[in-house]
């Protein structure tokens, strides 16, 4: 088994947006601490990891310099699309295509390759999607929530909260895909399929990890709320038969909001009001029981391990 963290580097105008729409704007962002903070954790473990960049950050100097430095320490900056619209889902092709190459491009020009890995805003991805993805190269897509608790108890929690009407964790019957790479179907995106002989490029979907039966899933910002010992009992229940342990973790989680206006609106929204003292301690515990047993590797690592076996005919069941 492979473990697999991934970081979504959504930034502090993307908070703002949901929970404080009518606060301070604010030109703060997360990249100049919180990719440092990250990478030592990394670093510290041992473990290599894929960030999600949103291309329109590369405006700035100094969140160039920090992604620049997340590649040179040997980990994956993969397409977030470029502005993260939470309508994605809403978008034309054209317009899906357009923030994807975008967000590609962005990329390319600062660490000098182009991304193979996406993840759709809010894990709003759907089978055009794909296709799109296919189209352009990709080997993989990172957006599926295989978890009924947290996307159906997510899509109520922003009804109440949220203060974007269009906010959403991706489609009504993704959450029933397999919690484990797999080709998704042309028609479901949950089903998986085995691929057939064809001109039409492999695409991995890479989901995140969920306990089994109860499908709990390792997600930060839930996992977070937990005493440690029950995250320990969560990756034990996961076991080391599944493929990978993949779990999501956001930049937010290591800065500190302290007396900004975003803070202020978090600590008013039920659960997400942590300290930046416990959110600390928890990533670091996460990543180093996640790779005390098994090695920390890119996403972009296990998609192309796995389109090799599958094209040797190698690849078992689980």
């Amino acid at each position: 088994m492979k473990a697999c963290i991934s970081i979504d580097m959504d930034n502090y105008r993307d908070y703002q947006s949901l929970v404080d729409s009518k606060g301070e704007k604010s030109d703060i962002s997360f990249f100049s601490d919180s990719v440092p903070r990250f990478l030592d954790e990394l670093d510290r473990v041992g473990a290599r990891a894929t960030f999600f960049m949103i291309g329109k950050d590369a405006a700035r100097a100094s969140n160039r310099a920090a992604v620049r430095e997340i590649a040179d320490r040997g980990h994956e900056v993969a397409n977030h699309s470029y502005s993260h619209p939470y309508n994605f889902r809403d978008f034309s092709r054209e317009q899906r295509v357009e923030e994807i190459r975008a967000g590609e491009e962005a990329i390319a020009d600062i660490v000098g390759v182009r991304p193979l890995g996406f993840r759709a805003p809010s894990g709003d991805v759907d089978v055009e999607t794909l296709s799109i993805l296919r189209e352009r190269g990709y080997i993989y897509d990172s957006s599926v929530i295989p978890s009924p608790p947290l996307v159906w108890l997510f899509m109520l929690y922003g009804k109440l909260f949220i203060q974007r009407s269009e906010y959403n964790l991706g489609r009504f019957w993704s959450v029933m895909a397999p919690p484990w790479p797999y080709f998704p179907g042309p028609e479901k995106l949950h089903r998986p399929v085995q691929p057939g002989p064809g001109p039409e490029p492999l695409l991995v979907e890479i989901p995140f990890s969920t306990v089994p039966i109860i499908r709990f899933p390792f997600y930060s910002t839930l996992m977070r709320l937990l005493p440690t010992f029950l995250f320990d009992a969560a990756v034990r229940a996961h076991g080391t038969r599944r493929p990978t342990l993949h779990m999501l973790f956001h930049l937010i989680e290591l800065y500190d909001l302290e007396g900004t206006s975003l803070g202020e609106g978090m600590g008013r929204m039920p659960g997400l009001g942590v300290s930046i003292a416990r959110r600390r301690e928890f990533v670091a515990h996460a990543f180093a029981r996640m790779a005390r047993d098994c090695e920390a590797v890119a996403l972009l690592d296990v998609a192309r391990d796995y389109v090799e076996q599958e094209t040797r005919g190698e690849r078992g069941t689980l």
